[in-house]
């Protein structure tokens, strides 16, 4: 029991004090990285933009591509241009309202997320919470390179850091 009010007096000490820095490199799995395989999106509503091809899905909006779960209240496909006729490759990815990540491993959410496909780059912008197994770490925006699986915390940078 000593132990349990001794972590929430830690956490309410790191959440009443401000951050030390104003930005935090972090590591950052790959487990957040989409590829161009299927993607199974539910949405109360559909619209797709006949001269780019681009959909726009609203309303209670998940996408599951294998472990990886994206809800928002919105979310944009666009394609990559000169995709053969039949073909499509998702190109960015940007999702709106409540967004939130969910892997196995992690779970990030924020208030919008944009996602190249091709530079496998990350951008969360908005209240932005990163959880990774114990860890907590909150910020304005994150940035990831999925590829390297560097990621960096801006702007009023909050975290809790499990010592056991």
């Amino acid at each position: 029991m000593l132990q349990l009010v001794t972590r929430l007096i830690v956490v309410a000490l790191l959440f009443s004090a401000p951050a030390v820095a104003q930005d935090v490199q972090i590591t950052f799995g790959s487990s957040l990285r989409l590829d161009n395989s299927a993607v199974e999106v539910t949405a109360d509503s559909l619209e797709v933009d006949q001269t780019t091809g681009a959909s726009m899905f609203s309303g209670n909006v998940l996408a599951v591509q294998g472990g990886m779960r994206i809800s928002a209240e919105s979310l944009r496909l666009e394609y990559e241009p000169g995709a053969r006729a039949g073909t499509r490759r998702i190109g960015t990815l940007t999702a709106s309202g409540n967004v939130a990540m969910v892997t196995e491993t992690e779970a990030i959410e924020a208030q919008r997320a944009i996602y190249s496909l091709n530079e496998q780059r990350l951008e969360m912008i908005g209240d932005v919470v990163l959880v990774q197994g114990p860890n907590l770490l909150s910020g304005e925006r994150f940035v990831a390179d999925l590829r390297s699986g560097s990621g960096r915390m801006i702007g009023r940078v909050r975290t809790i850091i499990q010592m056991e």
